[in-house]
This record gives structure tokens, sequence and C-alpha cells, in this order.
């Protein structure tokens, strides 16, 4: 057995935060833990031990500039003395403005200078070069910012197969080593799925999402117009916080469930604890992820649905892996982003007992054999030895 080692885990954000990339370091530091290594989160403050993950120490440090944050993270660092620093790296880590920071540079820097090993979990690239001069400005010096990271860190991990590809291509010339893949497991751990084998009446969808750019909540509610029509109990469940409803994209989900023809029928559960949201999760029948990311391994909802076994609904994108993702095997990829494929594709599994139980399955073992803490923790380790 490998001796032990000593993890300090630096995120953008961590509990009472919220924050994908904070859910997913707690989750990973979990399983690093009953590993038999030591752990502690390093992020701003205000910071807190995580209720979904109490035993993992967790330091919250001052500073309102990205650059005096990355400064006492590094004290933090020195009292902690870790044999390894993993980087949860975002491109505007501590609100750093579009043009970058020397922020996370800095931290991996004095990590490598340290004499511990360095790990660049990059869980966003750089935004996308547009013609606007100040945002082709910011999507160059992101770039810059994160060679100089691929540059001083030991190992790199993306979270899908096609974002290696773009950094392979981008900077594998400059001799940078092809990053690796750690998937996104879960932020709310699956619970088996608690309803029958098949969908009794009435049937339940439901999906785990806010309302933000990209997350077509949308397309669930028409979806439902149409299901409703075919089985008039159906019920539709929209589970967690949408978000502030004085913000304009909330407003519009909400203005959406209350002209619904079927709004008798749709509930908002409000914010949650994650451990809630997976017992919602478990009492659907069919689960719906209408993002405009299509199915990826970047997302820490929908592999909540999948280890509970739910048949779920999304769409191809550049970003989905076809090698994990299999139309009617474990998944069922809409025709298009529109309520009415997603109703079709709805439809097609409520009347359908052995393709509902065959997508059902073969979920559950998707989420086993990739999405896993154990599995993703043990590829890592498998990789940064």
């Amino acid at each position: 057995m490998a001796a032990p080692r000593r993890f300090a885990l630096v995120t953008p954000n961590y509990h009472p935060r919220v924050c994908g990339v904070g859910d997913f370091s707690a989750r990973f530091a979990t399983e690093l833990l009953r590993r038999g290594h030591e752990v502690a989160i390093f992020s701003r403050a205000p910071v807190e031990r995580n209720p979904e993950a109490p035993e993992v120490e967790a330091h919250g440090v001052a500073g309102q500039l990205p650059s005096v944050i990355a400064w006492n993270v590094i004290e933090a660092l020195r009292a902690f003395r870790p044999t390894d620093v993993l980087l949860q790296y975002t491109s505007q880590m501590w609100d750093a403005w579009r043009f970058g920071s020397v922020a996370s540079v800095a931290v991996a820097w004095w990590a490598r200078r340290s004499g511990a090993r360095v790990a660049l979990f990059a869980h966003e690239l750089a935004i996308p070069f547009q013609p606007r001069p100040d945002l082709a400005l910011g999507a160059g010096m992101q770039r810059l910012q994160l060679g100089a990271l691929l540059a001083l860190c030991d190992r790199t991990f993306v979270t899908t197969s096609t974002r290696a590809d773009d950094v392979q291509r981008a900077y594998g010339p400059l001799g940078a080593r092809r990053p690796g893949v750690v998937r996104i497991g879960a932020n709310a751990l699956p619970v088996a799925r608690r309803r029958a084998a098949f969908p009794a009446s009435p049937p339940r969808l439901g999906i785990f999402s806010t309302a933000a750019v990209g997350k077509r909540l949308d397309v669930a509610l028409d979806a439902f117009e149409i299901i409703a029509r075919q089985f008039p109990s159906a019920e539709l469940v929209l589970i967690g916080h949408l978000g502030p409803p004085d913000r304009p994209i909330v407003k519009r989900v909400l203005d959406g469930v209350a002209r619904h023809p079927a709004r008798d029928r749709i509930r908002l559960t409000g914010s949650l604890s994650l451990a809630e949201v997976s017992q919602e999760i478990a009492d659907l029948d069919v689960y719906l992820f209408p993002m405009s990311t299509g199915a990826n391994t970047r997302s820490s909802t929908l592999p909540s649905a999948l280890g509970s076994g739910l048949p779920t609904i999304a769409t191809r994108d550049f970003e989905t892996d076809l090698d994990l993702f299999r139309d009617g095997e474990n998944i069922v990829f809409a025709r298009e982003m529109s309520g009415a494929a997603f109703a079709e594709a709805s439809l097609a599994l409520l009347r359908d007992p052995a393709f509902f139980g065959r997508v059902a399955d073969g979920a559950r073992r998707l989420y086993d054999e990739h999405l896993s803490s154990a599995r993703i923790v043990g590829r890592f380790l498998e990789e940064s030895p």
C-alpha cells in the first residue's frame, strides 16, 4: 500500500458559499481521507466545514483582491506543509477580472518551490474569443495564465475528453503534456430510486438546477405540457433553489410555471441540502437534463440522477463523450433542444417497460464504473503516483 500523503485542495470557494467546485472538492477530499491520506481545503473566507463532509478540515483566508487571497493561502499552506497541492482552477478564480490574475500562478509557483507535487484541476479553461476588444484581450490573457500553470504544475487534469484535446492542440506544440481526465461526480450523492421498477401512475419527472444561462428550464416546462396531456396525473418537480426571484432569468421561469396549463402538478422545492436533493431525485421516474452543454462529465448534477438509476434525457453536445454516453443504453438523447423532443423521449420511456428498465440499469452502471468518487479518485491516484 502506498504511503499516506498530505493533500491540500485550493478551491475558488467552499461551504457556506454555494459552489460546484467546492462540492466536488468536498467529495474528492472525503474519498482521499477514506483511503488513509491527510486532507485539508483552503479557500477565501468565509469557510466552514461542509455538513456533507464534516470530516474534511477546511481553512478560510482573508482578502478581497485575488493576489491578497493567494498570498494568505500560501501562508496557510506553509503551516500545513502538504506533500501534494491540488489547485481547483477556474479562470477567474477569487473573482479575478476577465483579464486573469497572478493569484493562481503564484500559489502553483510557491507549491512547486516548496517541494510539493502540484496537480492542476482545470474546471474552466478560458472565456472564448469574441469581437469586443476587452473580451478578446481577456480571452488571450486567460490563455497565457493557463499556459503558465501548465508549465508550473506536475500534472494537469480536465473534466472531459474534448477539453483534453483542446488543451493538447493549443499547448502541445509548446511541450505541454496531454492532460488527464478527472470526471466530476455527484454533488448530491445518489440513493437508490424508490419508485416502482416501471412508473406507476402518476409518473413523476424532475430536474435539479438553478435558473441560469444555458440551463433550459423552459424546455422542461414545454415538454411537461405535452406529457401532461398524455398522462393527466403526471407531475414535474423543479428541485433546488432557482436563484433570487428578482433576477430576470428566474422571473421568466416562475412566470412560465404560473402560466403553465398543468401548474397545479408542478412543484418547486426551493433551497434544499444536498442530502434532501438526493431524496427528491430518488422519488422521480424520469430525469430531465436540458442543458446547452448536453450530457457531459463536467456536470455535478447529472451523476446524481444516473447513480440513482434514473432514465435520463439530454442532448448531444461537442463535450459529450460517446464512449461513455450511449443512446438507448444508459441515457436517451433528445433529437434537439426543444420541449417537443424532450417530451417525445420521455413518452418513449414511459410507454415501454423494457426500454425504461434497460436505460435505468445502464445509468447506474455508468455511474458505478466512471462517476463514483471511488472511481474518480482512484483514477487520479493512478495518474499521480
